[in-house]
């Protein structure tokens, strides 16, 4: 390289691209959001700055008592299906936009002027108010006092099944016990059919008694009786002296006679033969004693086993704690209880005034001057409309009037025509003649 010649000089660093702009980020604008759920119209307030703040509380309020509604459905759906699922979420929403667009409407329009037009609108949109309260305060109260409701319905529920069992243990007494009969008015479905069942063996048991009973009466009668004949032989033999003895000792004619009677009154009497069979009824008394008391055993297992599987099936049938039981059970504790009583209507009165909230607010607030530039903006429109509509009226007249003249001048134009025709007729018809 020649030492003149300059040095390469390095290729220029391109210059760093330009910064785009940031995109600002876009605005929550809540205040205007909720200013809208009050149904204010922007540009009209723009002209009162001062009372954006109102108007936003307004909407606030609207909110809430639309957050507090779609809670109290939630509440009611989980409660009423007795578990929690994502199935409630459609209704809820629904519930909230229901009572948003209610609440919405009741602050945006007008009470009207003078206490002769407000006074019947505010009582309607009260009674409305107080209405939805109703409906939105009770799930929210079940919620607050779950506790004391649940149990109360889980001790309904354990005492309803307690009075089942002893309804059943009434209406299927242990035959032959102590307990007593089964009422009148048991039902059909109250009476069990047993496959065992003591009442033959304490039929049997009550005959054999019966038999054996009677034939100890006959047997200690005739035995009674033998043995006055036997004391009677004893005492002739021995010599005794008395009523119908000799009172000669030896074993005489009259000793030999009444042994023959005793030896003959035990054999025609049977009183042996009378013995073995009160002896075998004894036994056979003993034994159904026995089976008696398995088969008693038997029949109160098996009643109870019964009793047990019906108890089961009614709890399963009781499922999930609902709704209606829920409200029942309240009643139930108001009744029970002053103090709760009072607890539980103050809670429902809160939230039913918390639900009054927007329309409430709506009439303390009074007439503001927003609401004044509506009534006044309102009434120029509706003079602007019938202008408009007199204008309309007007020119389509106009233009009536103006299509009668052009008829008309058509007509008398087409009345010339025929006219100037029929001279000319006429005027041809003279020079031919």
């Amino acid at each position: 390289m020649h030492p003149t010649e300059p040095l390469p000089q390095p290729d220029p660093e391109p210059a760093p691209p330009p910064d785009r702009p940031r995109r600002p980020m876009p605005r929550l604008q809540l205040g205007r959001r909720l200013r809208v759920l009050a149904g204010v119209d922007e540009r009209l307030l723009d002209r009162v700055p001062q009372e954006r703040a109102w108007y936003t509380s307004l909407g606030g309020v609207v909110l809430g008592t639309a957050t507090i509604a779609a809670i109290s459905m939630y509440f009611a759906i989980t409660q009423a299906m007795g578990a929690a699922s994502w199935l409630a979420v459609f209704p809820v929403l629904v519930w909230f936009l229901f009572i948003l667009n209610v609440d919405r409407w009741l602050v945006s329009s007008r009470l009207g002027e003078g206490w002769f037009r407000r006074v019947p609108v505010l009582l309607m949109r009260v009674l409305m108010a107080v209405f939805f309260g109703v409906i939105i305060a009770e799930p929210l109260v079940l919620r607050i006092f779950e506790t004391a409701v649940v149990q109360h319905v889980a001790d309904q529920r354990t005492e309803a099944l307690a009075q089942l069992s002893g309804r059943l243990k009434a209406c299927n007494p242990v035959p032959g016990s102590t307990e007593l009969a089964a009422p009148a008015d048991c039902k059909a479905m109250e009476v069990f059919n047993f496959d065992q069942s003591p009442v033959a063996t304490l039929r049997e048991l009550a005959t054999r008694r019966t038999d054996a009973a009677a034939l100890q009466k006959t047997v200690d009668a005739d035995q009674a009786q033998l043995r006055a004949i036997n004391d009677l032989a004893r005492r002739e033999c021995v010599g005794d002296s008395g009523a119908g003895l000799t009172g000669q000792r030896g074993v005489g004619p009259n000793c030999r006679r009444l042994r023959a009677e005793a030896d003959a009154f035990a054999r025609t009497r049977q009183i042996n033969a009378n013995n073995v069979k009160l002896a075998g009824l004894r036994t056979r008394i003993s034994e159904l004693e026995v089976s008696a008391n398995t088969s008693h055993a038997a029949f109160e297992a098996e009643r109870e086993t019964k009793i047990e599987a019906r108890v089961a099936e009614e709890r399963s049938h009781q499922g999930p704690i609902g709704l209606l039981e829920r409200l029942g059970a309240l009643h139930d504790l108001a009744d029970s209880s002053g103090v709760l009583a009072v607890g539980i209507w103050a809670v429902r009165i809160f939230f039913i005034l918390v639900d009054c909230m927007p329309i409430l607010v709506k009439f303390v607030g009074g007439s503001t001057t927003y609401d004044r530039l509506v009534s006044a903006q309102l009434a120029v429109a509706e003079r602007d409309l019938n202008h408009d509509i007199e204008t309309e009226y007007a020119e389509r007249e106009a233009v009536l009037r103006k299509r009668r003249a052009e008829i008309d001048l058509e007509i008398l134009e087409h009345k010339a025509e025929l006219n100037h025709r029929l001279h000319r007729a006429a005027d041809r018809l003279s020079d031919r003649v």
